[in-house]
Order: structure tokens, then sequence, then C-alpha cells
């Protein structure tokens, strides 16, 4: 594994790569997005604390912001704030296929949806208190949210959302991770110590794992089939093969979170202060 160590202090939530292969990570304390380069960092700070990340189909970089914030930065290095309705607290985010994101507002139980013209739409949630978590978005344009208070994913295309219900784990299901991939969408089931594929059918599938605290945080699917898992309560990063095959990877630091697969390699972000390459 390669470790990148960031200043003391420095904390990084959310990882993910641009078109051009350079890493951005969201950073907690201080709050900013960071650019990581073979040359060294570059901080962007902000007023209020980043959450989570993705890159736009156009390059550009989006994430959320604990203010009721979403911030787009252009190929350029231009910032445009984009406000989104109070109370929402923002976190997943996603890019769409058109060039805009999906995001999730857990704070009024909705799923948002900003266009590249900066229009913003919102998309109610038919159980209560579902707490939206993380977001993706699938081949075919629609946008799967992990709801961590339901116990269930939400599948939204258009206005229409269609709740998948999970299996409980060693507890009742409480998803954080989504990710979509080629053999269907992956999560990551933080309170059941598991992670699973709603595959084309509908049909859920479960892979637990054998510490029952591991405490799965962020998946990403990889070109396999399988999917990489981030287990926050063990420190450790797992892969997941299409059969159900578990490996597990020690990692340096404590309190892993986002991660990024490109190619061979995956990112990860640990909240201790680094950024770490497994591959």
């Amino acid at each position: 594994m390669t470790e990148v160590t960031l200043p003391v202090g420095w904390a990084p939530y959310a990882v993910a790569g641009d078109h051009d292969g350079t890493l951005w990570t969201t950073i907690l304390d201080p709050p900013g997005l960071a650019r990581v380069t073979p040359d060294g960092l570059r901080h962007e700070a902000f007023d209020a604390r980043p959450m989570l990340l993705t890159v736009a189909t156009d390059g550009a970089i989006w994430c959320t912001r604990s203010d009721d914030r979403l911030v787009r930065r252009d190929t350029g290095g231009a910032h445009t704030v984009i406000e989104v309705p109070p109370g929402s607290a923002p976190y997943g985010i996603a890019a769409a296929a058109d060039g805009g994101v999906w995001f999730t507002a857990p704070g009024l139980n909705r799923i948002g949806r900003v266009t590249t013209a900066g229009d913003l739409t919102m998309v109610d949630l038919p159980v209560p208190d579902a707490r939206a978590a993380m977001i993706t978005v699938a081949a075919d344009g629609s946008a799967w949210a992990a709801l961590n208070g339901a116990g269930a994913l939400a599948r939204v295309s258009g206005d229409t959302v269609r709740i998948i219900e999970l299996p409980g784990g060693r507890a009742p299901a409480a998803p954080v991770g989504v990710a979509a991939g080629n053999s269907g969408v992956w999560y990551a089931d933080i309170a059941g110590g598991c992670v699973g594929l709603v595959d084309a059918s509908g049909t859920v599938r479960q892979v637990r794992f054998d510490d029952p605290v591991c405490r799965p945080h962020a998946v990403a699917a990889d070109p396999d089939g399988g999917c990489w898992v981030t287990l926050w309560g063990s420190g450790e990063l797992a892969r997941v093969t299409p059969d159900g095959d578990v490996t597990l990877h020690a990692l340096p630091g404590r309190e892993p979170h986002g991660l990024w697969v490109n190619g061979g390699t995956v990112w990860v972000a640990m909240e201790s202060g680094s950024l770490v390459a497994h591959g």
C-alpha cells in the first residue's frame, strides 16, 4: 500500500479522481476541497464542512456541504455555490449522465436533482425518517439512495420512487454506502456488518463479514462485478467478489470512509489524516 500523509490536523472524508486522474478529497478539518498531485497538495477553503463529492461528466467537481449548500468547481477552478432548501442537510451526491447531479437531503426526507443550468427539483421519499445517505446513478439513469433509517434502498426515476426493502443482518438493516455496477447495485450495511447486491431482477443477496462490529461504510463497484468496502469499525478495506468471497486488507490509520476505484488501484480516505492507495 501507498500512504499519502496529509498535514497534521487534516481529516479527509471522501475521495475521487477527475478525468485526468487527479485525486480530490473533501477535508472536514480544515474545511475545504484538496487536490493531490505529484507536486503536492492544494487546499481550497470552504466556509462550512464539505461531505461527499463526485465528478460530473463535464469534469466539474461537485460536493455537498453541511450548511445546506452544494459546491460546483469547474475545470478552470471557479466555484459556484448552489443553495438548497433550508434544513436539507445534503450528504450523498452522484453525477447524472447529462452533467448535473443527484443528492440526498436527509434533513427534509427528500432526494434532490440539480441540472447544469442550476435548476433544482426535490422528490419526497414515501417512508418517514428514511435518513437518505449515499446515492449512486445506474446505467439506465435512475438514482439509487441508501435509506439508513428505513433499512431500504430507494430507486428514483423522474418523479417515481420505488422502495427496495433489505434483509437484516445481525441487526435491522441500516445501509450507508451504495454503488451501481455491472452486476447490480451494491450497498454497505453499517449496522448489520454486511454488504449486499440488488440484481436486475430485484433479488437481494447478502454477504456477511466475520467481524460483527466492522461497520461497513462506503462501497464502490469494480469492473469485475464485485465491490470494495471500507470497514470503518475495524480499520480495514474489504474486497468482495461477485460470488461473495471476501478478502480483508488492514489499513494504516483509523476511520476509513470514502473510496474510489481506478482500474487496479483503490484509494481510501482515512479520517485520521491520510489517503491510502491499495493495488
